[in-house]
């Protein structure tokens, strides 16, 4: 049991220094193993690059649950919502134990995108986001030995700013650069961590209205290795969409589809699997009015 709850704390602590960077958050990224830096603007806008919030219009609405690589203890939650080109998200990440949370960290993010130029052919799309951060440390083992009369070991607060842009040519070509947490603070009191930076590089092509297909370069800040992503979403009726991609470093493959069984209303579902680790599953509902 001891080996067990080290075990959890450590895989915390690593998702702790990461939280931030995580690229998969709904069932796009999902099911298209995160190859959404470019592209039209969707739901999905929400929670990643904001460049593509600038044509959004009406009001959309998304929750999704999963746990990472299949774990009880390591449950994600992500909710967010937009009005035309104004989006909110919140996202939580926390780790469990018999019902006990030994740590947890949440984000909060406030978007917004802008058209910068636009003509008969082409169109220039900026955004930003500005990101809350608070991570909780939870409680000690205490007498227990389960935490449930442990003693709080504290909380920590930042903020980051995620930066995106993106052009676009005959709705058809697209090209995107997407910079997170470009400005921010550290986590943590005195040898605190700074948040993670990642830079990413998309580009989309759209030869017929049904196809997408999307390539992305993704790099870590301090991080000699490039995740190289690859997607395809295809819409195969009016009512449901098909997705799959696959990435490197880890090597990763993913599926999934969206059905829209009401006139604003849809379900969606991905899988991205690990090349040691089990399957990540993310159910997604979503209404746009």
């Amino acid at each position: 049991m001891i080996k067990f709850i080290i075990l959890i704390f450590s895989i915390s602590i690593s998702f702790s220094q990461v939280f931030s960077t995580y690229d998969y958050t709904g069932t796009k990224a999902t099911a298209m193993s995160g190859a959404i830096t470019s592209g039209p603007g969707d739901i999905h806008s929400i929670f990643h690059n904001p460049a593509q919030l600038s044509t959004l219009k009406g009001f959309t609405f998304v929750t999704g649950y999963s746990e990472i690589f299949g774990q009880e203890f390591l449950p994600y939650y992500n909710l967010g919502f937009s009005y035309n080109s104004y989006a909110f998200n919140f996202e939580k990440l926390s780790t469990k134990l018999n019902d006990v949370e030994l740590s947890s960290e949440s984000a909060i993010g406030i978007s917004k995108g802008y058209t910068f130029y636009k003509d008969r052919q082409s169109l220039i799309q900026s955004g930003f986001r500005l990101n809350f951060y608070q991570f909780d440390l939870g409680s000690s083992s205490g007498s227990f030995g389960d935490g449930s009369d442990g003693i709080s070991l504290g909380k920590s607060n930042g903020y980051g700013l995620d930066i995106g842009f993106q052009g676009i040519l005959n709705q058809k070509f697209y090209i995107a650069y997407y910079m997170q947490n470009i400005i921010s603070s550290n986590i943590g009191l005195g040898l605190g961590n700074s948040l993670p930076q990642t830079l990413s590089i998309g580009l989309s092509y759209k030869p017929y209205e049904d196809l997408l297909t999307s390539f992305d370069i993704n790099q870590l800040a301090g991080n000699s290795q490039q995740e190289i992503r690859f997607g395809i979403e295809y819409l195969f009726s009016e009512k449901i969409s098909l997705m799959t991609g696959i990435q490197n470093n880890p090597n990763r493959f993913s599926a999934g589809f969206k059905y829209k069984f009401l006139e604003n209303y849809s379900i969606s579902y991905g899988i991205l699997t690990h090349h040691i680790m089990p399957s990540t599953h993310q159910l997604t509902f979503s209404l746009d009015y």
